[in-house]
């Protein structure tokens, strides 16, 4: 079977493209994948890291604004559409999937303007523009959350899976990780991260938790690559905080982790409920309908999480909740134990029997 897979600009449009591809090639024989994605853009290291072949397309994001950058944008993504058209005619793929991102609308279009089968996911409760614009025209539409369903116009082709996480989280961490990660676990273990690119709210409050840690934990934190320099540069220096600009090898973080801090976007809720973490959710304040307090609301309601919101997020603060949560090493249990029942483990079979009806159904045409 030779798929095309396109999804960009985030982890949690390129994450789910992953997950995906691997359950496919975990149970089709002689399945190729072929990674479409923006040049230069995250999707083109992860992608390449995974051992996919990887094929770029122009693409740029249209401002809401009527200026430059909008007819700017229009003729870039004319290029894109161009250059997806030729990319499904020379590869000649039996099914084309997206996962969200402007990056797969001219991919998935073309493909479905040449009859060939398609699926898009969309893991958000409230979903992106490309996702609107491709509802009608893909085959299947698979969303993570029923609540994503009012916001499309045509509904016939919509089910609800939840969202596919990659195989390789295992719980599993070595002493030479640690080493590796310059811990010990002679204490607790936090993790905190603002989604892919960062969060700036977190960066500040973890700015200002630097100067008052006193070693009752370790916190390894993500700044997000574009923040990294300045974060830096204004951190006071602390042997018990650990800072990266960004983590391709997740999963040995949410390994050695006793308690999880991150924005609520729907793949990172999908990522923490598959390895049973507890955690402080801190949506991002700028989405769309503000759906990150809604998903973390969800978390929050099954005590499996504890929610700061940026307006009311403080170093200080932050500090104050991780110690009441480590020092009640039940407590962490149970909210672990509650996150681990939220995780939607079918979702990616779900998928692959879709793959396998559409190619199939295709075939007999």
């Amino acid at each position: 079977m030779r798929v095309i897979i396109s999804g960009g600009g985030t982890g949690g449009h390129i994450y789910p493209a992953i997950a995906i591809a691997q359950k496919l090639q975990e149970n089709i024989k002689d399945c190729q994948i072929l990674y479409v994605g923006i040049k230069g853009g995250p999707e083109e290291n992860i992608a390449k890291k995974y051992s996919y072949e990887f094929r770029p397309i122009e693409g740029m994001g249209l401002p809401r604004k009527i200026n430059k950058r909008f007819f700017k944008s229009l003729t870039t993504n004319m290029r894109g559409f161009r250059e997806a058209r030729k990319i499904v005619k020379e590869f000649k793929p039996d099914i084309a999937i997206g996962t969200g991102g402007y990056v797969c609308g001219p991919i998935i279009f073309q493909a479905a303007s040449a009859k060939v089968p398609t699926l898009l996911h969309e893991s958000n409760s409230y979903p992106g523009v490309t996702s609107k614009f491709l509802n009608k025209k893909v085959d299947v539409l698979c969303i993570s959350y029923k609540e994503a369903l009012k916001h499309f116009k045509y509904k016939d082709n919509i089910v609800v899976t939840g969202n596919p996480v990659r195989n390789n989280f295992k719980n599993e961490f070595s002493d030479s990780d640690l080493e590796t990660l310059g811990i010990k676990k002679d204490r607790p273990v936090v993790f905190s991260f603002g989604g892919s690119n960062g969060s700036y709210a977190l960066n500040k409050a973890v700015l200002e938790l630097s100067k008052n840690i006193g070693g009752e934990y370790y916190l390894l934190h993500q700044t997000g690559k574009k923040n990294y320099d300045k974060f830096m540069d204004e951190m006071t220096e602390n042997d018990f905080i650990k800072v990266f600009a960004y983590i391709d090898n997740i999963d040995l973080f949410y390994a050695v982790s006793d308690l999880v801090i991150a924005s609520s976007g729907a793949m990172s809720l999908a990522e923490i409920s598959s390895v049973k973490k507890p955690s402080i959710l801190i949506p991002k304040a700028y989405t769309t309908e503000n759906h990150q307090q809604y998903n973390a609301m969800t978390y929050v309601d099954n005590k499996a999480s504890l929610m700061i919101l940026e307006k009311d997020l403080s170093g200080y603060m932050l500090n104050e909740n991780i110690l009441k949560m480590i020092s009640d090493k039940e407590k962490l249990k149970e909210m672990g134990e509650a996150s681990g029942k939220l995780a939607n483990k079918d979702a990616s079979d779900k998928i692959l029997e879709f793959v396998i009806g559409l190619t199939e159904k295709n075939e007999k045409h």
